[in-house]
């Protein structure tokens, strides 16, 4: 067990969990990458309606935003790291299953005190759990992989939805139409450029990031504490 994060301050623990993501290596010619949602809101929140499908950018800007929250008690600290994207593209869905206007991603990083970090990855409506040790009842639990304590997470190619390992079982929709995820496309380490939520333009907003099928904002109670997983601590 390595518990030496104990001593860390918030900023020290926000900087020092930052995860690594790997894309797809057609993420470009598919969809699009990560981008700045302060932008976006800028320009739309006043009229979502003007929030129109655009599959950019193309290529991967590493000086893009990553967003991030967090809560600290006692005996846990969390920190979810937030990735914006224009729009949510399933490549293998059919009649436009899970394709819709933005996209907000997360991953949320739990540290207990006297345990071992376990991460969560946002993976559609749920998540995935990665950990060298430690797991939540009902959720089955991969090895994380990690690079001193940042975590690498694989982004499926459109749905963006993030998995442990590139040779993770795939997310499928009646067994048909599957996530795809691959090793060799661009990789992001994402400790730099980090925000809090609470410093950006959108932090009073808890609505939809664009029409009806669209994410509800980080800050709404959807997205609340315990979104991922119970109040429990791992076992």
């Amino acid at each position: 067990m390595n518990t030496y994060w104990e001593a860390m301050s918030i900023q020290q623990l926000v900087r020092g969990f930052a995860p690594v993501l790997h894309f797809h290596p057609k993420e470009g010619e598919h969809c699009c990458f990560p981008s700045d949602a302060e932008e976006v809101f800028k320009r739309y929140h006043m009229d979502w309606t003007l929030f129109g499908e655009g599959k950019a950018p193309k290529t991967l800007d590493r000086s893009a935003p990553r967003y991030f929250g967090s809560w600290t008690d006692d005996n846990l600290t969390q920190i979810r790291y937030w990735i914006w994207y224009n729009y949510n593209d399933f490549p293998t869905g059919p009649l436009g299953i899970g394709k819709h206007l933005g996209d907000w991603e997360h991953i949320e990083v739990r540290l207990f005190q006297g345990l071992d970090p376990v991460c969560l990855l946002s993976n559609h409506d749920s998540a995935r759990i990665a950990a060298s040790s430690g797991t939540f009842p009902g959720f089955a639990t991969e090895a994380a992989m990690l690079e001193d304590t940042h975590l690498h997470a694989w982004v499926a190619l459109g749905s963006h939805a993030h998995y442990p390992s590139p040779t993770s079982q795939p997310r499928c929709y009646a067994r048909l139409f599957c996530d795809k995820i691959a090793d060799n496309g661009a990789m992001w380490h994402t400790e730099q450029n980090l925000k809090s939520l609470a410093d950006t333009n959108f932090n009073a907003f808890k609505g939809r990031w664009g029409d009806q099928r669209s994410p509800w904002s980080p800050l709404n109670e959807h997205n609340n504490r315990w979104r991922n997983a119970p109040d429990l601590r791992p076992v």
